[in-house]
């Protein structure tokens, strides 16, 4: 860990250190008999105002953790889970902005000293602030508006403090929201696929292959790439509710179509673009009035092989596997079991049989109670898991599908999931 990081890394201590001190007042009060309801629910709300406070201030890969884990908030117990969910769902949506003279830097340094010729009008203030960069709107000179991303001045350098970091934060936070995940392997790949986040030219890339796959859609709009140069990326403004608020006060209507569209472009990404979003976090989405899903953000991108099995096809044959030796054929014809590698029908089958309860059914309501099952059959399956091989590719795309499936469960979302999955997967 550099030195720099050393204060960061204070700041982040005071997180432990404070639940740790809530906690033994919270035993105190209940070896006295007196920790009422409210008293429990206030421990955890001052808990979670200080998460925010110290999440989104450090902003980096240390914020973007908080991002990634307020999705699993519905891992939670129902009666603390909604003071979590408000916090986190602030850290989607934005931090504490980078100061406008060394945005107006990056600005100078990369689209050139007339940068301001470049629109006809520019907002200092952003209108969202993010891990390692942050939006601000403008208009071009045609009247177009636009959304210009500025990436924070130090962000590479931050990043590479921030990896022991995010390790930290992992492993203390996992354990107190969702102590079924492996926090240090999610950090190391959070981290890994942050790195590619820094890279705007093969954002912009991306993003212009993602949109032709939907261009035209009835059901996405995708942003078209205006400008990019350095770490400045223009696109075409997309408005809408970020679906942060459709999570925390949107009618049942809009969040089942919210889900049936976060279903469907989880599946029809690879066949239509031949990418799959990487980071579908609620900050990345926003549902427009006539019912079209805004698509934001596209620095971390699954990119699929053209000639291979899609992940999500791998995933379906696996959780659609009829009984324990149906499995066992499957992950071996799938490389996933290596030859001489012994393998328990039955408790493979229960490692999946959870996950795959959606696949199973022709519609599927996500709540928290599936969540939190899933995650438990993994850690009680976790063992048996241990003997498959599961290539790179696919533990990818299984983390963006899973950030996905966690969306899905904040929505509490009913949606024809079978029935996405086939329409895309089967080949015509």
């Amino acid at each position: 860990m550099r030195i720099k990081a050393l204060p960061r890394l204070a700041r982040l201590s005071a997180l432990p250190l404070g639940a740790g001190r809530r906690m033994a007042v919270a035993g105190g009060l209940k070896a006295l008999g007196r920790l009422t309801d409210e008293a429990s629910l206030e421990l955890h709300e001052r808990t979670a105002d200080q998460l925010f406070d110290i999440l989104g201030g450090l902003r980096g890969g240390v914020m973007k953790f908080g991002q990634v884990l307020s999705v699993y908030e519905t891992v939670l117990p129902p009666s603390i889970s909604a003071v979590y969910r408000e916090r986190l769902a602030r850290l989607q949506e934005g931090a504490r902005p980078e100061a406008a003279a060394r945005v107006r830097q990056v600005l100078e340094d990369d689209l050139g000293p007339d940068w301001r010729g470049v629109f006809d009008s520019f907002s200092p203030e952003p209108v969202a602030v993010a891990s390692l960069g942050q939006v601000h709107r403008a208009v071009l000179p045609d009247g177009r508006p636009v959304a210009v991303k500025v990436q924070y001045p130090a962000a590479r350098e931050q990043l590479l403090d921030d990896r022991d970091l995010v390790v930290f934060a992992m492993r203390w936070f996992t354990s107190l929201v969702a102590p079924e995940l492996d926090g240090r392997a999610l950090a190391a790949e959070l981290m890994d696929g942050l790195a590619e986040e820094l890279d705007y030219a093969r954002e912009a890339e991306a993003q212009a292959a993602f949109r032709a796959g939907f261009l035209d859609d009835p059901d996405f709009v995708v942003p078209e790439v205006i400008l990019q140069r350095g770490r400045v990326l223009v696109s075409e403004w997309v408005g809408g509710t970020p679906l942060a608020r459709i999570i925390a006060a949107g009618t049942r209507a809009r969040r089942d179509r919210a889900g049936l569209l976060m279903t469907r472009l989880m599946f029809s990404g690879i066949p239509r673009s031949g990418m799959m979003h990487g980071d579908p976090h609620p900050g990345n989405f926003r549902l427009l009035g006539d019912g079209r899903l805004g698509v934001l953000d596209f620095g971390a991108m699954y990119r699929h092989a053209p000639a291979a099995m899609s992940p999500l096809h791998q995933w379906m044959l696996i959780h659609l596997a009829d009984d324990p030796d149906d499995l066992v054929s499957v992950l071996r014809e799938l490389g996933f079991l290596r030859p001489g590698v012994r393998a328990d029908g039955a408790r493979l089958m229960a490692l999946f049989e959870r996950s795959g309860a959606a696949v199973r059914a022709e519609t599927f309501r996500f709540d928290g109670a599936f969540l939190r099952a899933v995650l438990e059959g993994m850690t009680a399956s976790m063992p048996v898991g241990l003997s498959l091989a599961f290539p790179p590719e696919y533990v990818a795309a299984q983390r963006a599908l899973g950030v996905g499936i966690g969306v899905l469960c904040q929505l509490e979302a009913e949606v024809p999931f079978q029935q996405e999955a086939a329409r895309w997967l089967t080949p015509p």
